[in-house]
């Protein structure tokens, strides 16, 4: 039920605790999200190949471009959709989770934003044609990928 964890691990997840947190917060405030904290969330990936090894190399690749291609793609084609800074903020969080998880964390972020926008649709604090930081959901999916990532492919199936 509970995994132990090394001291490495732990700092490592304090590390990626502590940027998402951060992302989340300058997004919120400035609808931006800084490529630094987005390459030190890769570094974090990039240290996870190692703290992590059970997630392998190949599937943390693939994880890079999982969500993040298409999430550029639809960006291309639906103009204003999503911003680049949670393209790179998918990117980074792919190489660090690997790409089923990186899938569930994207979905759950979706699912989080639905609610967050149609409860201020709903309370007509925004209109259908504004924007809303969409980060802090996929700083939540990211988190909870990472803690708990095989429980969620349980309600996200993946193969």
């Amino acid at each position: 039920m509970f995994t132990t964890y090394s001291s490495l691990q732990i700092l490592l997840l304090i590390a990626v605790a502590m940027i998402l947190t951060a992302i989340a917060v300058m997004d919120i405030r400035t609808r931006r999200i800084p490529d630094m904290l987005n390459v030190a969330l890769l570094l974090c990936g990039v240290a996870a190949i190692y703290v992590f090894p059970e997630v392998h190399p190949g599937a943390r690749f693939i994880g890079l471009f999982a969500v993040s291609l298409p999430l550029l793609l639809f960006t291309f084609v639906v103009k204003d959709s999503f911003g680049m800074g949670d393209v790179k903020l998918m990117a980074a969080a792919g190489f660090l989770l690997g790409w089923r998880y990186a899938i569930s964390a994207f979905l759950l972020g979706i699912l989080l934003g639905g609610i967050y926008g149609a409860v201020l649709l709903i309370s007509r604090r925004r209109s259908a044609r504004e924007h809303f930081a969409f980060g802090p959901c996929l700083a939540v999916g990211i988190i909870t990928a990472l803690a708990a990532g095989e429980t969620m492919t349980h309600y996200f199936p993946l193969p």
